[in-house]
């Protein structure tokens, strides 16, 4: 199949590491595979095969006034679709919320099969009235959707008239193997992801507070860059953190930061299918996660494996001290993380995009 993959941009983090990898991985299995972006292709934190050709659109803008927003986005919408058009691929693989719904939007006139592939829990997630209002008109043009999890498939559905496959993200082999013994003496917890205000990391900065109170030798450092680093910093000063707390901003590959890290630490508020809790495991790090809305209850299968706690701020600080205070939990947990590694291989997931995207390019084909 020649496929046509497009997503805003490789600057980013579960969903542009899986279109990176997915991409790469299709070329590998003999497709011919475009990846088409909206950004100018230059800031990149994942890699791509060189076997993939890159399109890179040069579009993102931001917009100053209504008018520019109804501008921009004629004008990206039309973009998408010459792009994607002059690719003539067999089909189409969109990833992310609003770019999907300016692939639906430009190309609803023409018979391209279009995938879309959710990467966020849309029953948390507002994207704005205007973009939900999109959403809510384009989405049944899909041919076919993926959802990370059957609660994100559940909550489309309305929204939908095609199949919904359920397909979740991988993780890879990491590339070293973490001294547990010398992560331990560390006494450092670790969080990563985006500086937003769904990852949570305002609470964990609180319930870290508390745990420092009782555990003055541990730090916590939060790898990551958003729009709220300053607000991050200036809660973790006032709570007399700033000696303990690093924020190194993004950190390429996280591998090492995982290896030497005593315990990882998610306090998102919602998930689509969080990666970065995904490497955590498979390096073996004891993990406790928010019991947050999709994706850490599909990963989280007991506490053989990681620890999943109510998604309230005062049970992040009482899970962080039950963890640092047990070390037998550590280990247990550190001893059944790996298993990620067998239930979400990069195999079984890029068989199950090639089948869809076979199915899909099959029943625009045959006229189903």
């Amino acid at each position: 199949m020649k496929i046509a993959c497009i997503i805003h941009s490789l600057d980013g983090g579960g969903a542009e590491r899986v279109m990176a990898g997915l991409a790469s991985r299709l070329c590998d299995r003999g497709h011919e595979v475009v990846l088409v972006t909206l950004d100018n292709g230059v800031k990149n934190r994942h890699e791509l095969s060189s076997a993939v050709r890159r399109v890179p659109l040069d579009l993102m803008r931001v917009s100053r006034s209504q008018l520019d927003r109804f501008f921009n986005s004629r004008r990206r919408v039309a973009m998408i679709r010459d792009s994607l058009l002059d690719q003539k691929p067999d089909v189409v693989l969109s990833f992310c919320d609003r770019t999907n719904i300016d692939v639906l939007s430009g190309l609803r006139n023409h018979s391209l099969p279009i995938v879309i592939s959710e990467r966020s829990d849309p029953s948390q997630q507002n994207l704005g009235r205007w973009w939900e209002y999109r959403r809510k008109s384009v989405y049944r043009r899909a041919d076919r959707v993926v959802a990370l999890t059957r609660s994100a498939a559940d909550h489309l559905r309305p929204i939908c008239s095609c199949p919904i496959d359920v397909i979740a993200s991988a993780v890879e082999q990491p590339p070293i193997e973490s001294d547990r013994a010398a992560a331990e003496s560390n006494r450092r917890i670790l969080a990563v992801g985006r500086l937003e205000y769904e990852k949570g990391f305002d609470r964990l900065l609180d319930a870290f507070s508390t745990v420092s109170q009782q555990h003055s030798q541990w730090s916590l450092r939060i790898v990551g860059d958003g729009s709220l680093r300053k607000q991050l910093q200036s809660q973790a000063d006032a709570l007399g953190l700033d000696d303990r707390v690093t924020m190194p901003g993004w950190i390429k590959p996280i591998w090492g930061e995982l290896a030497d890290a005593t315990l990882f630490a998610l306090p998102s508020r919602y998930e689509g299918f969080p990666s970065a809790l995904l490497e955590a495991m498979a390096m073996g790090v004891p993990s406790i996660a928010m019991d947050c809305e999709s994706g850490p209850r599909a990963i989280v299968e007991n506490e053989s494996n990681a620890l999943l706690i109510p998604n309230d701020r005062g049970e992040l600080a009482q899970g962080l001290l039950r963890l640092i205070e047990d070390c037998q939990l550590r280990n247990r947990i550190a001893a059944g993380a790996k298993s990620v590694l067998e239930r979400f291989s990069w195999d079984k997931m890029v068989d199950s995009y090639e089948r869809v995207l076979s199915e899909a390019a099959s029943s625009v084909d045959s006229g189903d």
